[in-house]
């Protein structure tokens, strides 16, 4: 999953339609497709093919909103920037401030992953102790490449992006040999669950990288003709490349994929030995060090935007350091995902990033039904039978957010305390 990049905002260089394409692919594949195949299977048994297609078709009707409010709003920022002005500054605050968090669990999540993929190199990083100092050693060496400068982003990002991509392809050209030298045969677990909302719910968070995309698309050519065609596209490609994924690690890996941490080095393993296993966690490595790299950079600059651009934060989370980094909002970023990664597991933050994203899609969805027919905006991105296609996405987002638990919830409703407090003590200041 990623996020934004704050390195692409303010750019008027147009693009391609196949950089969009390769920008949109790349944005959305994750660390989720590596680990979460047992989890889904788990949920859902063979019928995780299906939650992941569906997660996928959902997904793209909430980035078509995104879309068309890209297309009316030139301002960089998404969400917050939609609900601002459709709501006002307090709802514009809260969806950004919860953005803000997204970032903060996205960084645990991909931390989380990160340590589980090495552990299956190096079984003592599963030792609680080593786990914690790893984390921290990390969390250590992102501060320091988002305080000093990261000029060692892009390259980090190209290298993960260009593996993760090559690590999907290569296991699912084993499973096709796998297919058709054993046949194919997609088995039941033994005790998976009914509930098939969980195993959708859990899908979302797959995709939930596709924000970017509508900012960046917009920089085309003709985007009224051309964004629709390029997020279709973006999303069968990843749906294609996940439905696969999931279906060569059930037929190979059979109800025992269950019980493996790593699904996708495993399958890969069964099929070219242990090389292949060590191959594909090396490259699991990199891809998601590579994520959690850029979604460090990014997050911060999103708590410093809300204070510097729009004035919903008190101005000492926009303070820079020599290097124009926002040192205040890197510290509490990082400080706060080091805190989550220590104490919390890779499929929790999961369910708390899949339960933050939906809220920010809520008040996207809404801010479009209030702002697409506002005479001081541009016309925009016209879809047909859109209000038709939003309000589904809105009542289908409804119905998978009351699978979070209890504890979800808590956290979110904390969340949003914390907040409001920090906005209205903010604005009283700025009254006086």
């Amino acid at each position: 999953m990623r996020k934004p990049s704050g390195r692409h905002r303010g750019t008027n260089k147009t693009l391609s339609f196949a950089s969009v394409i390769l920008l949109g692919i790349n944005g959305i594949i994750g660390s989720g497709i590596f680990l979460l195949p047992g989890t889904l299977y788990q949920e859902a048994g063979v019928g995780s093919v299906s939650a992941i297609v569906l997660a996928g078709l959902s997904t793209t009707l909430i980035a078509l909103s995104y879309a068309m409010l890209a297309s009316k709003i030139d301002d960089d920022g998404g969400a917050w920037v939609y609900s601002n002005r459709a709501f006002g500054a307090f709802v514009g605050f809260q969806t950004g401030w919860f953005g803000w968090f997204l970032g903060v669990i996205t960084i645990a999540a991909e931390l989380a992953a990160f340590l589980t993929a090495l552990g299956g190199l190096v079984p003592a990083v599963k030792q609680r102790d080593v786990y914690i100092s790893v984390a921290l050693v990390i969390i250590a060496a992102l501060i320091i490449i988002n305080l000093t400068g990261p000029n060692i982003l892009t390259f980090i990002d190209n290298i993960s992006s260009a593996l993760k991509i090559i690590i999907l392809i290569a296991v699912i050209a084993a499973g096709g040999y796998f297919i058709s030298t054993h046949g194919l045969h997609l088995n039941q677990p033994r005790a998976a669950s009914t509930d098939f909302r969980t195993a959708f719910s859990t899908a979302f968070y797959m995709f939930t990288g596709f924000s970017f995309l509508p900012v960046a698309a917009n920089k085309m050519r003709n985007p009224e003709k051309t964004l629709p065609r390029a997020l279709m596209l973006v999303m069968l490609v990843v749906i294609a490349i996940y439905g696969l994924a999931q279906i060569t690690t059930i037929v190979i890996l059979g109800t025992s994929l269950t019980a493996e941490a790593l699904p996708v080095a495993a399958a890969f393993a069964a099929i070219v030995g242990p090389i292949g296993k060590t191959v594909v966690i090396l490259g699991m490595l990199i891809s998601i060090l590579g994520v959690a790299v850029a979604v460090s950079f990014d997050t911060p600059i999103e708590m410093a935007s809300l204070a510097t651009e729009k004035a919903l934060l008190p101005a000492v989370f926009g303070r820079t350091n020599k290097s124009g980094a926002p040192f205040v909002a890197i510290w509490l970023t990082l400080g706060i995902a080091a805190l989550l990664v220590v104490s919390g597991s890779y499929l929790f933050f999961v369910n708390l990033i899949v339960f933050s994203a939906f809220l920010q899609y809520i008040t996207t969805i809404l801010a479009w039904f209030k702002l697409r027919h506002d005479p001081t905006l541009p016309t925009g991105i016209h879809l047909p039978m859109a209000p038709f296609f939003m309000g589904f996405a809105l009542l289908l987002i409804g119905y998978l957010i009351t699978s979070a638990t209890w504890l979800t919830w808590l956290i979110a409703v904390i969340v949003a305390l914390i907040g409001s407090v920090i906005y209205a003590t903010d604005t009283r200041r700025r009254s006086e």
